[in-house]
């Protein structure tokens, strides 16, 4: 087998990778840098939520007005295509309002939000592979240190298990339980925890923290020519006799669920109970009422991700899902108060056209 003797590996680089290494620098804490991350996007986002979600509802309102001599339109000219286009969009413009305009706000804002969401997924999981990798270089240093085989200045002709196995079984035996502690001190010190997860770069769930050496080989940078499976098991056996416990227990995908359906659904309760307490029609500044469907599709979007993804993923859903759940009513509150005051002008607008008609 050609076995590359000397490994290198080449830690990410970019936009996101730079911001989350610097904060990590910063904090020494990869969790704490992703939730930093996370209250940094979110407060950026903020505005432009606030942006989209008024273009939306003045939309929804819009809409919901104008139905009913919509409905007259397509009534009167169902079997002329051209035409009924043609007088609906007389109407919107009498109206002063933009289809066009309103698709494109919200387009802007789903495809910035769906860049940030991807581009930042796609780091994270280059990150992890870093991650897992560098984590068990260093641990794999450390072990065979102790039988004085320096693994970062190998001969072009052999490599670290042949330098191993060139010892005697005494030899092995020997020096077993020095390397197994230094192995387990550096892998505590180099592993990435964060509160009841013990290994970030993997899922939050029953799995050991401890990858067999199939999962390292696909999670990590790290090929098969490049570490064998004999290795890799001589080197990470002293973890696999004291890390017993569970890496999680799907708290990140039980708290994305809820968080996102519980964000969603306080938005539709703080609107509907202002419209009412105004004496004012939910549907003018809901549109047609709560998305129920997207109440239930979204959680469930996040809990998947959050289930069969790295935790450290996880983390940046469940921050900016409890980020939202604070901003969101605020800005919800904030939206509706421009609805109502458009809503009450309009009223007053059409009740003073109708005075006139009758004078």
């Amino acid at each position: 087998m050609d076995l590359l003797n000397v490994i290198k590996l080449v830690k990410p680089s970019g936009f996101w990778p730079s911001i989350i290494f610097g904060l990590e620098g910063a904090v020494k804490n990869y969790a704490l840098a992703l939730i930093l991350v996370t209250v940094i996007i979110k407060l950026v986002m903020v505005p432009l939520d606030f942006v989209n979600r008024y273009t939306s509802k003045k939309s929804a309102r819009k809409q919901t007005e104008l139905k009913p001599e919509l409905d007259k339109l397509n009534a009167k000219y169902a079997n002329d295509k051209n035409l009924l286009n043609q007088k609906t969009m007389e109407l919107y413009k009498s109206h002063n309002y933009s289809v066009t305009g309103t698709c494109l706000g919200m387009l802007a804002y789903l495809v910035l939000t769906m860049v940030v969401f991807w581009t930042l997924f796609a780091s994270l999981n280059t990150i992890s592979a870093y991650k897992i990798g560098d984590q068990y270089l260093q641990v794999r240093k450390e072990y065979f240190a102790v039988y004085n085989i320096d693994v970062d200045n190998l001969s072009d002709e052999t490599d670290v298990m042949t330098e191993y196995n060139k010892l005697t079984d005494e030899q092995k035996a020997a020096g077993l339980e020095e390397a197994n502690k230094k192995a387990k001190e550096k892998y505590d010190q180099v592993s990435t925890s964060f509160l009841w997860i013990k290994n970030i770069w993997l899922a939050d769930s029953t799995v050991s923290p401890i990858m067999k050496y199939k999962d390292f080989v696909s999670k990590s940078t790290i090929s098969k020519n490049q570490v064998t499976e004999a290795e890799y098991n001589l080197v990470i056996q002293p973890m696999k006799n004291s890390e017993t416990k569970n890496n999680g227990y799907f708290v990140l995908a039980i708290l994305a669920m809820g968080i996102s359906y519980l964000s969603t659904a306080v938005n539709g309760w703080i609107s509907t109970a202002r419209a009412k307490r105004k004496g004012i029609d939910p549907k003018l500044t809901n549109g047609a009422g709560n998305n129920k469907v997207m109440m239930i599709i979204m959680p469930i979007i996040m809990g998947i991700f959050t289930l069969f993804y790295n935790a450290a993923f996880g983390l940046y859903i469940v921050a900016g899902a409890i980020i939202t759940l604070i901003t969101s009513p605020l800005v919800t509150l904030f939206v509706d108060m421009l609805e109502y005051d458009a809503i009450t002008k309009e009223r007053q607008r059409t009740v003073a056209i109708y005075d006139r008609k009758r004078k």
